[in-house]
């Protein structure tokens, strides 16, 4: 699949959609609402792959590494191939199929997803679970239908998850599972090693100025997306935070609820707000918690912000999960990120937002 390339104006294409940003930056003579036409272009490199739409955005001045940037979005082919669930020839289904009945080896990439996803498992106590598609599928979510199972059809599907019976052989790069009838979907880690992979073959070519998001739920800022610019040379470390991100509102996607600033970080969402169903007035979502087999917490969304985008996607699923009275549990962990999240609010239609840690926002710069 051939990606393609388009220019766009400075608030990108709205996935920013930061209206007023320009005017937030704290850098003297740093007046972006003046700047030349030439100057507030940035340029959108995309590529459909595991049923996202991969898009890189380089900033002014770097559109001579368009060529770069295709060649490292079409690099996801072959990352699709081998942890996609939906073609019968790649590794994650060659495991499904045969680790109930004795090791398979993977490669070392394969390998090294399958290592931090485990690791991610016994972080967040079982909530972060790549195991866990027999309880999408009893909830109906993987034909986007949604539908309540019964108790017996969710204890059922429960006898067939859990982390603790995937065994992972470093030596031999295997994995196997110890229960039979379990399986594994890498859906909620892959795009952040996707994206790290990207970050990883646009550095080494030397593209160092670049935001690089799948689906809009996880990205990568690195350098700045005023690279190029006219006024450039008047920004420091400490007045050139990088990109500005817009954080989306869980319900209202086209909104955005928050900006903040990230360099040289990755971001990532995990929330319910776009796949759920009503039963007998109850609101369910798409994320199930795989310990107890139910649709899991007390939030609308939750936004991390990490080094990595494996890690980002992962935590940020298992923290989802886990709900914000579980919070005080982990805090103190080293891995514990800085994150937003967004509950719901006693009037309708309004959300509760509260943040956690270090963030670097776009309305008080």
């Amino acid at each position: 699949m051939r990606s393609c390339y388009q220019l766009g104006t400075m608030d990108l294409e709205c996935f920013l959609n930061m209206p007023d940003f320009q005017k937030s930056i704290a850098s003297p003579g740093a007046h972006i609402a003046g700047q030349s036409a030439k100057d507030s272009l940035v340029t959108h490199v995309s590529h459909r792959a595991m049923a996202t739409d991969f898009v890189v955005l380089l900033p002014a001045h770097q559109a001579d590494r368009v060529e770069t940037v295709m060649e490292a979005l079409e690099s996801l082919d072959e990352i699709e191939s081998r942890l996609t669930v939906y073609r019968p020839s790649s590794e994650v289904s060659k495991i499904n199929r045969e680790a109930a009945n004795g090791p398979v080896r993977v490669s070392t990439n394969t390998f090294r997803v399958l290592e931090r996803a485990l690791a991610w498992s016994e972080r967040t106590s079982g909530a972060f679970d790549i195991s866990a598609g027999p309880l999408v599928e009893a909830w109906g979510f993987t034909e986007r239908s949604g539908r309540k199972p019964t108790q017996a059809e969710i204890d059922q599907a429960l006898s067939r998850v859990g982390f603790q019976h995937i065994e992972l052989s470093a030596e031999d790069r295997t994995v196997c599972f110890h229960r039979p009838g379990m399986s594994i979907n890498l859906g909620a880690i892959g795009k952040g090693d996707a994206l790290d992979s990207l970050k990883r073959y646009l550095l080494h070519a030397g593209v160092e100025h670049f935001l690089i998001h799948g689906g809009n739920s996880s990205v990568i800022a690195h350098g700045n997306q005023f690279h190029g610019s006219q006024f450039e040379d008047e920004l420091t470390d400490e007045t050139n935070p990088g990109w500005a991100v817009g954080i989306a509102h869980p319900t209202k996607p086209k909104d955005r609820i928050a900006g903040v600033w990230l360099k040289n970080q990755s971001l990532a969402t995990s929330g319910s707000g776009k796949q759920f169903f009503h039963h007998r007035g109850k609101r369910f979502g798409h994320v199930i918690d795989p310990r107890s087999g139910w649709p899991a917490g007390d939030l609308l969304s939750l936004t991390v912000i990490m080094n990595s985008a494996t890690d980002a996607d992962a935590c940020a699923t298992g923290l989802f999960v886990l709900g914000s009275d579980q919070f005080a549990d982990h805090r103190q962990n080293d891995w514990w990120p800085p994150m937003v999240t967004v509950s719901p609010a006693p009037r309708q239609n309004e959300v509760s937002i509260d943040s956690h840690g270090d963030i670097l926002w776009v309305d008080e710069q």
